[in-house]
């Protein structure tokens, strides 16, 4: 967890305790939320289709030029 202290005055040891502390803490937290919503082996995915990045078959894409140079 944040210490609260300046980098400028931990060692690096301290740093990365910290470090670890924070990315730990960001696991759990991304774990237990996907416990609470079911997880990946959830089977209510289409909640997630209106999400995603890929384009269908009929989506036009246009790129811009690059300027020269």
């Amino acid at each position: 967890m944040p210490t609260g202290r300046n980098p400028d005055h931990m060692t690096a040891e301290e740093r990365r305790r910290e470090i670890a502390g924070i990315l730990a803490a960001g696991v759990l937290r991304a774990v237990r939320q996907s416990r609470r919503s079911g997880g990946a082996d959830s089977d209510d995915s289409s909640d997630s289709r209106d999400s995603r990045l890929e384009l269908g078959a009929n989506s036009p894409l246009s790129v811009a030029p690059r300027p020269a140079g």
